[in-house]
């Protein structure tokens, strides 16, 4: 603690001779706020932004600071502001960050400050306007891979740079428990691998996006404990949350499955065994959308089919929505749109303003973010039988979508 003070006497010495040293206040209110002294960092970061008016970062940390301080109401608008600044991907972890806190206080219909009441509506009542508006329990999936793809940076790496890796970079030929021969490294080599693929990232970050893949991957991955890991599997699993077109991640997993395996000389097949593509699905499922995970996995044992298919087949198989990995299309729609703002749309429920989707409902006109509305939750003072609800990808295709009913109705009217 004595370092820490001496720190502070550090910092204000410099703030003394000049009061406007930017990078001094900054750093004083990170201090302030590693000591949980929240409402004096909130005040360095103040005086940042009077100087530096343009500071999205001292912005931020001013919104966390604020809400460190039990100044919900302030800490709301201050994250606002930084909102108006930049739409960088820090900003959207903090909002998330700030809605869970937010539920942990709001506990059942409580409200705070007079906002985010609310009634948890049951899946089977939320109604979609057509076969465009996401499914609720789709959208739950989908964000919780796009975070994945965030904390481990992969929504930045390039598919093409596995395809790179499987072409240029020899793996030795193991034999897995079924005697069938393998290309497989131990887990240490494999950080070498992906630091390839993330080459981009500072060490600190790497080191988080290694911790979680090995988490939610490698845990499964690596079911029996041998400390080796597959890397065509390995590669497969990653082709579909990385960089590229939809169908070249799929190609890209069908040629990792390709690759993963050798003949008896040597050479690799020409298609993949049937066996190998279920084996394949059902782990993406339980990396992926882990509910239930556990017993497909089971499954696996006894299946036997070694009949060879296609590319075409496999395809089949992967954008199946019940059995596969339909809820790709879902996540690309994440990725392409979850930045897009709605002008002064906010939440109904959670009264952030609305990034991403905005999904309306038809009958009372209220909108909710992709957050709530996948959990579930409406006003409750606007509680109804069901709801149906409309998803607007961004403002100019839901002003498309208004010139369209005004078009309709004239024509009616004439």
């Amino acid at each position: 603690m004595g370092e820490d003070e001496r720190a502070i006497e550090v910092f204000q010495k410099a703030i003394d001779l000049n009061p406007g040293h930017v990078d001094a206040l900054y750093n004083l209110g990170g201090l302030y706020m590693d000591l949980g002294r929240f409402q004096r960092a909130s005040e360095m970061y103040a005086r940042v932004l009077a100087v530096w008016p343009s500071h999205w970062r001292a912005q931020l940390n001013k919104a966390v600071s604020l809400l460190g301080a039990e100044e919900a109401g302030e800490a709301k608008k201050a994250m606002k502001e930084a909102l108006k600044m930049t739409n960088r991907v820090e900003l959207h972890d903090a909002i998330a960050h700030l809605k869970q806190l937010q539920k942990k206080k709001v506990k059942g219909n409580g409200a705070a400050d007079g906002e985010g009441a609310f009634i948890i509506i049951e899946a089977s009542k939320f109604k979609t306007l057509s076969e465009k508006t996401t499914l609720r329990q789709d959208l739950a999936s989908a964000l919780q891979i796009r975070v994945f793809q965030r904390v481990t940076r992969l929504s930045k790496c390039d598919v093409e740079l596995l395809k790179k890796e499987m072409r240029d970079n020899d793996v030795p030929v193991s034999y897995s428990g079924t005697g069938v021969p393998q290309k497989s490294v131990r887990k240490p080599n494999l950080e070498q691998i992906l630091r390839r693929l993330l080459h981009f990232l500072k060490p600190e970050a790497f080191q988080g996006a290694v911790k979680a893949i090995n988490e939610r991957i490698l845990s499964v991955l690596d079911r029996t404990g041998s400390g080796r890991v597959d890397m065509g599997m390995f590669y497969a699993i990653l082709a579909p949350i990385c960089i590229g077109q939809p169908e070249k991640r799929k190609r890209v997993a069908y040629d990792a499955l390709l690759w993963r395996s050798v003949n008896d000389d040597g050479a690799g097949p020409s298609q993949i065994r049937k066996v190998d593509a279920l084996d394949y699905i059902r782990l993406l499922r339980a990396i992926y959308l882990p509910t239930g995970g556990s017993s497909e996995l089971h499954e696996v044992q006894g299946e036997m089919d070694i009949s060879l298919i296609s590319f075409s087949v496999f395809l089949v198989m992967f954008d199946d929505r019940d059995w596969g990995f339909g809820i790709l299309s879902t996540l690309m729609k994440l990725e392409t749109g979850d930045r897009n703002r709605h002008g002064d749309h906010i939440c109904s429920v959670c009264r952030y303003p609305i990034i991403g989707s905005r999904f309306k409902e038809t009958k009372s006109c209220f909108s909710l973010c992709s957050q709530c509305y996948c959990e579930g939750k409406v006003p409750p003072t606007l509680k109804q039988e069901e709801y149906r609800f409309g998803e607007c990808i961004s403002e100019s295709e839901a002003m498309k979508e208004k010139c369209g009913c005004f078009t309709v109705q004239s024509n009616a009217a004439t």
